[in-house]
């Protein structure tokens, strides 16, 4: 008898010392901290381009000193970073008629502003305006013939102010178009902005991407005269912006410095 109750004695110390040890485990789990979920990194936003008086564009994430930039300045205080620069995508013009002297290069855009020159060229043509592809691409080489021919004419001053110099010129970056109307009237004249046509253009170009690159009233900045007929293709978000902003795309180019120098900054190019 006293052997079994040691027994259950024994037992029952035994049944104590694991009690205790299960609320001094429980205790310790409770005072440890927990940790955090962890959490998934939020992603970076695109810097924005805000210009004055319009709404904020998203900053597309290309380098916007490349030639093969959408967004590109160049004008002659910034010339091409290549000057033999020849956009790889160049395609012929089918939705416009052309100037048949023009080479093939001239009627030849970036195939990335064809899908938008075939969308203001229909809305053109709904509006009564038969538009026609005047000069599209233009090499250096080429744009060099042009500016000679024109200073050997005019003198080298007056030349270049109706012409760019090769290496400044829009036209090399395949996104430039100089439009005309197939009857040839006003045919890169002034004029061609008081006809229904460039008034078309220079009122809806924008919501299709394109802009009115030197007009009447920017000379001073542009360093050009007033070309009705020259429209430069930037896309749809930063051709609205410029055009409820009233600014040039010189102008602008501070504003889209800023946005580069913050994709840089987040790596995002």
């Amino acid at each position: 008898m006293k052997k079994r109750a040691w027994i259950y004695l024994a037992i029952g110390f035994l049944g104590i010392g694991i009690g205790v040890l299960a609320i001094v485990l429980r205790s310790e789990q409770a005072a440890r901290p927990i940790p955090p979920e962890p959490t998934s990194p939020k992603p970076q936003q695109a810097p924005k381009v805000s210009l004055p008086g319009a709404s904020p564009i998203e900053a597309i994430h290309e380098d916007y000193n490349q030639p093969s930039s959408l967004w590109v300045v160049v004008n002659k205080q910034f010339a091409l970073a290549d000057e033999q620069y020849r956009p790889s995508d160049l395609e012929l013009v089918t939705t416009l008629p052309t100037r048949p002297e023009k080479t093939s290069d001239e009627q030849s855009l970036r195939q990335v502003a064809l899908p938008a020159l075939d969308q203001l060229v229909g809305a053109a043509n709904a509006a009564g305006h038969n538009l026609l592809l005047g000069s599209g691409f233009r090499g250096y080489d080429l744009q060099a013939q042009y500016f000679n021919n024109y200073a050997a004419h005019a003198g080298e001053a007056a030349a270049s102010q109706f012409s760019a110099r090769p290496g400044q010129s829009e036209h090399q970056t395949g996104l430039a178009v100089d439009f005309g109307l197939v009857s040839g009237e006003c045919y890169l004249e002034t004029c061609f902005g008081d006809l229904p046509a460039g008034q078309w253009l220079a009122q809806h170009a924008h919501t299709y991407g394109f802009i009115l690159r030197y007009p009447a009233d920017k000379t001073e900045i542009t360093g050009y005269q007033y070309e009705p007929w020259h429209f430069r293709y930037v896309g749809v978000s930063l051709a609205t912006a410029l055009y409820t902003s009233g600014l040039t795309l010189d102008q602008a180019q501070p504003y889209l410095k800023t946005a580069l120098e913050q994709l840089r900054l987040q790596q995002l190019i």
